[in-house]
């Protein structure tokens, strides 16, 4: 395990943070403190403490309950304040001593300026507890190639190449979300290993509200929304790799910022994420939608509501491995909410004026939704049914009866038009996966390319 510190702390590695702990803020810096060790890994973070906090055996279930909050001073002098289950999920005695064990659902650890508060610890966690910041920083897998910009340039002096960089020069995109009254913009940093002659570059994203504050939940919520988003346009599982925010500041020479509490954020998540082919999505990275990302950003927020479910289970298909059937079923039930969402009165019109989707049942309502998006979706998805299922009629019947009889459980022989054949399971999911991507496309005024459609390149 690499030796880090607050700066080289992030979502993407595994560390240790030592120092001493207790869940009574009155307590900092006193002998009431418990030492102990907080580890984090992506997928599980534990709280080792020597000893016991104020905790209380339920007799009913069997478990030792906790504090649901820890407050934490690290060897260097950092500040933690840790959120937990409310239960203790293992105590180990040793002579001597005990050891106990908290699972941990998120921490935030600050670097603070002492020396210039004028304040006590109880009353610096009292301040942080009110989730004020003023900016919130995050970046991401693959985020130098979606935000599709460079801070270096090359050049030839005399027949040799030459590499240079002024950041200043940084054509940065900074758009308002109107219906979160937020500011989002992209950054870069460009650094030099003086040792190596070795140069990198850095990028993430800032969320704001230029000098108002601003609460650290609503900017994590719209984080992992645009997030999404880019998880959606690219049908690729991303994970975060850094969370960083400013709490507190003061104004310095000609109205610089100085940092009196920076923080970082820690939780659980999936690590799922795939290293992008160069190119691949050139076409819908920041610097190609460029004065596009702010119309494109403000239909993505303000039809959130209606969105939240598809995309969610959308997402959550993406950071796991479903079965073929589960991922078809997801996928129906994902357009039937879109359409239901977004069509409603245009398809109880087309039902009306359709004998085939007149029978109020089930079966007829899929029926409808299915055929309505079909015929007002470009034509290319109609050929493409027909020449992969044959009759498009036949299609529609065999994802209706695939999804009851994955659905209910009945007998085979009550689904003569059952998917049984993996692969056409799988071609038929597709379509239907980006049937629902090019319906997505238009909501967010996107044009959605057939270019490379492909049964092997799923959304």
């Amino acid at each position: 395990m690499d030796k880090l510190n607050f700066k080289s702390y992030s979502l993407d590695k595994v560390f240790e943070i030592k120092g001493f702990f207790s869940d009574q803020k009155g307590d900092f810096l006193s002998d009431n403190m418990l030492s102990g060790i907080l580890t984090y890994k992506h997928d599980n973070i534990v709280l080792e403490l020597f000893g016991n906090l104020n905790s209380l055996e339920d007799e009913i279930i069997g478990t030792v309950k906790a504090p649901d909050v820890i407050y934490g001073y690290t060897s260097d002098g950092k500040l933690l304040i840790i959120n937990c289950y409310g239960f203790v999920y293992g105590i180990d005695h040793s002579p001597g001593f005990t050891l106990s064990k908290y699972h941990v659902k998120n921490f935030k650890i600050y670097d603070i300026y002492y020396q210039e508060l004028d304040k006590k610890f109880p009353e610096i966690i009292d301040y942080l507890s009110e989730d004020q910041i003023f900016y919130y920083d995050f970046s991401f897998d693959n985020i130098e190639q979606w935000v599709g910009k460079s801070v270096f340039s090359k050049k030839k002096i005399k027949g040799e190449l030459t590499v240079e960089t002024k950041v200043s020069d940084y054509q940065t995109t900074k758009i308002f979300i109107p219906t979160r009254n937020l500011y989002i913009e992209d950054r870069a940093i460009a650094s030099i290993d003086y040792n190596y002659l070795n140069l990198s570059s850095r990028y993430y994203i800032r969320i704001s509200n230029d000098n108002d504050e601003i609460t650290f939940t609503r900017c994590h919520e719209t984080a992992c929304q645009v997030k999404n988003y880019i998880e959606l346009i690219t049908g690729t599982p991303l994970s975060f790799t850094e969370i960083t925010f400013l709490s507190q500041f003061k104004l310095v020479n000609e109205d610089k910022r100085l940092p009196l509490i920076k923080g970082k954020y820690f939780f659980q998540h999936n690590r799922d994420g795939k290293i992008w082919e160069k190119y691949k999505y050139e076409d819908i990275t920041l610097n190609a939608l460029h004065d596009n990302f702010a119309e494109i950003m403000d239909q993505w927020f303000t039809k959130s509501e209606k969105l939240d479910f598809i995309i969610n289970q959308y997402t959550k298909n993406l950071h796991s491995v479903p079965y073929i059937e589960d991922s078809l079923l997801s996928t129906i039930r994902n357009l039937e909410v879109y359409a239901r969402n977004f069509h409603e009165v245009r398809i109880k019109s087309y039902e009306r004026e359709n004998k085939n989707c007149r029978k109020k049942n089930k079966d007829s309502q899929l029926r409808s939704k299915l055929t309505f998006l079909f015929e007002n979706a470009d034509s290319r998805f109609k050929e493409i049914v027909r020449d992969s299922f044959g009759e498009f009629s036949h299609y529609i019947d065999s994802i209706i009866q695939t999804r009851n009889y994955y659905t209910h459980g009945d007998v085979k022989s009550k689904y003569p038009k059952l998917l049984t054949d993996y692969n056409k399971m799988y071609e038929a999911n597709t379509v239907l996966q980006r049937l629902l991507h090019y319906y997505l496309y238009q909501e967010l005024g996107m044009n959605y390319n057939f270019m490379d459609f492909s049964y092997h390149d799923t959304i």
